[in-house]
């Protein structure tokens, strides 16, 4: 008896915590349950288990089992880095096809977790639509929805397509249902036995630029620099892989890796194995998107089966490293501190410049805002299930609990980026970037250029930046400088909410009160104006008024006629006035 009583303890203590949170109810629901309720610790092996997808009232979405009659699925773990978190992405194999959510009818979704997506969830949702907008042949569809998992509210999640060979996917064979319809013919043979061809060895071939090791992978010599090594994961086919498979992919990318990095790369010789309009669609998406790890992990590429079959690069995937607050989004891709292998050198191609820059020009001909009406369609739908994730997870410090002001900043740098590519690529109609602006001073960063205390512009040119304690003295300045270099006036000291007058290479700067925790500099440069503002002294919630007597006015005091979610204004109405963030 006090046996099976300890052995109740231990389970009562290993067993998982029930979140007591309800869905939001804005979004469709998918129930999981394992069976007998295991957990999900592999990413290799599926586990069976049960699901249905209840529409909670959504308009247009339909209903797949119920409680009564679930439906049966597998599910396993997935991803690397991401899987490392508590809130954790999964794969999901149906027992049949279904159109969830929607989508086409398949058997494969992967639910993307996105825990480290504080950027108003926007990084994979805007890298897809870009992808669809450049016309890149597939792009993986994703929907929001909430998840219920052995009875465990598990928050905010993105039912998406994975990337495989499918009629309405990559529309290409998969090797492997070719090997096993043999087997299936021929019960006494083992797949040793499949009569390979020279020409079967070719493809069709999905391999992705991987930067994680895995079991189905040939590691390739790269000559970027010394020591580098391309690990090019091989997706399908993936279970009847022989030695001279692995061998043929080895020589292919070695032998387009040579080409690449020769001295005459610029001749495009790489062109004769890559498809060049895909391989320039994929970089404009990226470049959009300053994805600068998206030539190292997640890069995926496909080729049909033959020798003369060109390579494709695609489907996009992942977008990660896409507006990371200290990221300057006018740089080029390649400017990285991950490998970012073979673009730089497919640069230096005229052909492939002509290229990128007339799927740029059709873009821009459709019109940009294509992408940013999309986010703003998406933030609306998963804002009120967005704000339950962040409440879910409030102890891991994962998600959103503010949409309004990251998705002002991811729109802001999208913009900063779309403008500095069409500029360098000579599109007209696009200006020079702004030069980027830092704050620098003796306790903040020893006087340096640090990209988590470079300014942000705005539309409007002002520059932005949220510091979370502001102290000892400062200036204003660009990385060398030389073109910005602002201070104070006869030594006046800076009084919070109150514009002040800087002058060109004046004397360090210094607040009224010392320090200031939680502030907001707004640097109006044309004017050489500097506010800063202390933010707990912001309402962070406020209507957006539809009578016509209410008045906004920015910190210097300036009336703005169109304001913008995000910002902070002085606002005035029926008498009263308040500084406030419109959204």
């Amino acid at each position: 008896m006090k046996k099976l009583y300890l052995l109740l303890l231990s389970a009562i203590a290993i067993a998982p915590a029930i979140h007591a949170l309800e869905p939001s109810g804005s979004l469709p629901v998918l129930v999981i349950n394992t069976e007998n309720h295991q957990e999900i610790y592999s990413k290799e092996v599926y586990i069976n288990a049960t699901y249905y997808l209840d529409p909670r009232g959504i308009d247009g979405v339909e209903a797949f089992g119920s409680a009564d009659n679930p439906l049966p699925l597998q599910i396993k773990g997935r991803g690397n880095y991401t899987w490392t978190f508590n809130k954790k992405p999964y794969r999901l194999k149906l027992d049949k096809k279904a159109a969830l959510l929607g989508m086409e009818s398949s058997k494969h979704f992967a639910l993307m977790a996105h825990a480290d997506d504080s950027r108003a969830f926007m990084r994979n949702l805007t890298g897809f639509e870009v992808s669809r907008m450049s016309g890149l042949p597939w792009t993986p569809a994703d929907q929001p929805c909430e998840v219920i998992l052995n009875g465990d509210y598990k928050g905010l999640y993105f039912l998406t397509e994975t990337i495989r060979f499918d009629k309405k996917r990559i529309n290409l064979s998969n090797p492997d249902d070719d090997v096993e319809a043999w087997l299936e013919a021929n019960a006494d043979k083992t797949y040793e036995d499949y009569p390979f061809t020279d020409e079967d060895y070719t493809g069709a071939w999905l391999i992705e630029f991987d930067n994680n090791k895995d079991a189905n992978q040939v590691v390739v010599p790269c000559l970027k620099s010394e020591g580098a090594e391309l690990w090019i994961t091989y997706k399908t086919p993936e279970d009847y892989v022989t030695d001279a498979h692995r061998q043929w992919l080895y020589d292919e990318i070695a032998a387009i890796d040579a080409m690449v990095y020769a001295e005459e790369h610029a001749a495009g010789a790489w062109a004769d194995k890559i498809d060049l309009t895909d391989a320039a669609r994929f970089f404009v998406v990226n470049q959009i998107m300053n994805n600068y790890e998206s030539y190292s992990g997640s890069c995926y590429l496909y080729k049909d089966k033959g020798a003369a079959e060109k390579w494709h690069f695609g489907p996009v995937w992942d977008f990660g490293s896409s507006f990371q607050v200290s990221r300057d989004v006018t740089k080029w891709i390649w400017d990285s501190q991950y490998p970012q292998y073979w673009i730089r050198n497919m640069w230096d191609y005229p052909e492939f410049q002509n290229e990128v820059k007339r799927i740029f020009v059709e873009m821009d001909t459709e019109g940009f805002d294509r992408i940013f009406d999309y986010q703003n369609e998406y933030a609306a739908r998963i804002t009120e299930a967005a704000y339950r994730d962040a409440e879910r997870w409030s102890a891991d410090g994962y998600g959103n609990p503010d949409m309004a002001t990251p998705l002002a900043e991811v729109q802001d740098q999208l913009r900063l980026a779309i403008n500095s590519f069409g500029y360098n690529l000579g599109v007209e109609g696009y200006e020079a970037p702004p030069v980027s602006i830092y704050l620098r001073g003796d306790d903040i960063n020893n006087w340096q250029a640090v990209n988590d205390y470079k300014f942000t512009p705005l539309e409007d040119g002002s520059y932005r930046l949220n510091v979370a304690l502001l102290s000892g003295q400062f200036k204003i300045a660009d990385s060398t400088w030389n073109e910005v270099d602002l201070g104070s006036t006869n030594s006046d000291k800076i009084n919070l909410d109150t514009p002040y007058q800087l002058t060109v290479k004046g004397g360090n700067l210094t607040l009224a009160d010392g320090s200031a925790e939680n502030v907001t500099l707004l640097l109006d440069i044309d004017n050489g104006l500097l506010t800063v503002t202390n933010q707990s002294g912001v309402q962070l919630v406020v209507m957006q008024a539809e009578d016509a007597k209410t008045e906004y006015y920015n910190l210097q005091g300036i009336q703005i006629t169109a304001p913008q979610p995000g910002e902070i204004y002085i606002i005035k109405t029926s008498g009263k006035t308040a500084k406030a963030i419109y959204r």
